[in-house]
């Protein structure tokens, strides 16, 4: 399913359909085929299945009859039973084998995933998408890459879905645009390198605003110093690792901050003073940041809404894609690219029925010029 929904991305790009200055990346949480009531964590099996021995207990007990000759089949109910504790046991055998947190036992691929509509066992669809141009009246869409994790985060699908999306146009989209949960220094760091503009916002928004964000601290190199908007030193206190990322933490004077005007909105803290936390990408997101405040950022940004969420929302809406009907993570990203390549048919389908139509007209145009007619409107067109 993969090679024809790659089949589809290839006659778009080859027949000038997609337009290549800008796709933007988008993800959607999916419900999967399994209740979020049957996911459960170590702790939950354990007790799952000490419930599940004991009701198995109970049934046994019950079908004891003296001497009577032993039924020949087991009740229906032993059986489910049965069947349910060798399911925890496979479970729990899993997440031990995995090192997984928890598992669902109807379908083992699914996570918990959160929704607009609550918490659901499911997944996370991921697209790429483009604009089309059908003709000169009428624009359409392209998804150019889609898959399916499992990982609930956006921000590590942003370098995966950009190359999966190159590799099925053969080229780089000249501006690709990602919303905040994509937003992280290493994705900047990872697209800087690609040589690939991306245009996307910062969850911490709010935090940018305030006078006191580390942003406006301004930083001596010859001292190795930073001044905050007051006018204080912060030092290099200590070097640290968070994460495996290798943090530099700067300090002002506890003294100095207590007697700061400023204090109790830049720092609450009055035994260290106000700190700041400096990590690798921190020059890198702050060009970006620059890059965000301008104009043209903000009027190119303002495309997205009109790539992905139409996208999703024919999808959903159209093609019935408000929950997973197979189960298990290869079915599910085969039943993602079934639709998604549906999805590419239709814009394709609409390319080819214009381009047809035109044609026709145009054919009888010439047969109406060699007899004299007047005009001919034809599929909506003008002869």
């Amino acid at each position: 399913m993969r090679h024809l929904f790659k089949r589809t991305v290839h006659t778009a790009v080859k027949i000038g359909l997609v337009d290549m200055a800008v796709q933007a990346i988008d993800g959607t949480k999916i419900a999967g085929n399994a209740s979020k009531h049957r996911t459960y964590d170590r702790e939950g099996l354990q007790r799952l299945l000490e419930r599940t021995e004991k009701t198995i207990l109970e049934l046994e007990k019950e079908n004891e009859v003296g001497n009577d000759p032993a039924p020949s089949h087991l009740p229906s109910k032993l059986i489910q039973a049965e069947q349910l504790r060798a399911e925890v046991k496979a479970a729990m055998e899993e997440l031990a084998e995995e090192g997984r947190k928890r598992v669902n036992l109807t379908d083992k691929d699914s996570e918990l995933m959160k929704t607009r509509h609550g918490i659901v066992a499911g997944y996370n669809a991921q697209t790429v998408v483009s604009p089309a141009k059908v003709d000169e009246k009428e624009n359409g869409l392209i998804i150019t890459a889609a898959d399916v994790t499992t990982d609930a985060s956006d921000f590590r699908q942003l370098v995966p879905m950009l190359e999966q999306a190159e590799e099925n146009t053969g080229e780089q989209a000249k501006v690709s645009l990602a919303d905040g949960g994509y937003h992280s220094g290493a994705n900047l760091a990872s697209c800087t390198q690609r040589g690939q503009l991306v245009i996307m916002p910062e969850s911490q928004q709010h935090a940018l605003k305030t006078h006191y964000h580390k942003d406006r601290f301004i930083y001596d190199e010859s001292t190795d110093r930073y001044t905050c908007p007051q006018g204080q030193a912060l030092y290099l206190r200590r070097t640290k690792r968070t994460k495996g990322t290798i943090v530099r933490e700067y300090r002002a004077s506890p003294a100095t901050c207590r007697e700061c005007s400023a204090f109790g909105s830049c720092t609450q803290n009055g035994v260290y003073g106000r700190r700041i936390e400096i990590r690798p990408h921190d020059a890198l997101l702050r060009q970006h940041r620059e890059l965000m405040a301008t104009e043209e950022a903000k009027i190119v940004y303002s495309r997205r809404k009109e790539l992905p969420e139409p996208a999703f929302g024919i999808l959903k809406e159209q093609m019935g894609m408000r929950r997973f009907l197979l189960r298990g993570l290869a079915s599910v990203k085969a039943e993602l690219l079934t639709l998604v390549t549906a999805f590419n048919l239709r814009t394709l389908w609409r390319f080819w029925r214009k381009k047809k139509a035109k044609a026709l007209c145009e054919q009888v145009v010439v047969e109406s010029g060699k007899s004299g007619e007047g005009t001919v409107m034809f599929f909506g067109y003008a002869a």
